[in-house]
């Protein structure tokens, strides 16, 4: 067969893959880029799987319970402009893992929601859980309906923001949390753009209004909830664990 000229192009033609470089390194070097971009896109997944697992949960909870619409539509358009862009995007960059290439190769037809379906669940549950007693705080307790939906709405935002974070890693206090920095720009951009229809004239558009001290200290510490929360479910819960590492410094 190797004599005939025409069984290489056969061969190339009925392969699955072709190596046009057989040096050992770089076969290293293509399998560890393959792993980068399949953990880059189940992070991606993740985040956009859990943030709007908790957007819906929060409608559904709020016309379960009778209550007014905690977010209006020009709002919800606001939220997956300000989360589901460019801190998505900025988790498809991610460097890869340290042990990237310690890890035992997956089958290759491994679904990519395994290993955390119970963590999307759990985050739905703490995050609608959280967002909805926040409101009805507010709206229910307090009477205040357009500052009820504004404190939802900048709650709403955080914790997504925050979930990017924990979409990166299984580990939520590794001392390179903010190793990626595209991530960081992108959170700092979509918290600068929530400061801006809150305390502008834009707020009109957007039907919010300014946020105090006190709203402040609520929408931080129920956003934070939700955060750390799921991580700590993490922690204790190997076998739902999501099997991604945040980069190296």
């Amino acid at each position: 067969y190797t004599k005939n000229p025409h069984m290489p192009k056969v061969r190339r033609d009925a392969a699955d893959m072709v190596l046009t470089d057989d040096n050992f390194s770089s076969i290293v070097k293509a399998v560890e880029l393959g792993r980068t971009v399949y953990d880059n896109i189940k992070k991606f997944v993740t985040y956009l799987l859990t943030a709007n697992v908790v957007e819906v949960g929060v409608i559904l909870l709020a016309m379960i319970m009778n209550l007014p619409l905690p977010l209006l539509p020009i709002q919800i358009l606001w939220v997956n402009l300000m989360t589901d862009s460019w801190p998505a995007l900025a988790l498809g960059v991610d460097k890869p893992a340290s042990d990237i290439m310690s890890k035992k190769p997956r089958p290759k037809n491994e679904s990519l929601l395994k290993d955390i379906k119970g963590h999307l669940v759990f985050i739905g549950i703490v995050g609608t859980i959280s967002i909805i007693t926040l409101f009805w705080i507010y709206d229910v307790i307090g009477h205040e309906e357009t500052k009820a939906r504004s404190v939802v709405l900048t709650t709403l935002i955080l914790f997504e923001l925050f979930r990017a974070y924990g979409s990166r890693s299984v580990n939520a206090f590794r001392k390179d949390f903010f190793s990626n920095k595209w991530l960081n720009i992108a959170v700092l951009v979509s918290f600068v753009l929530q400061l801006l229809i809150l305390y502008t004239p834009l707020n009109i558009f957007f039907k919010v209004v300014p946020l105090d001290l006190k709203d402040w200290a609520y929408v931080v510490t129920f956003s934070f909830i939700g955060y750390i929360l799921p991580e700590l479910y993490k922690l204790f819960n190997k076998e739902d664990n999501v099997k991604i590492e945040a980069s190296s410094a």
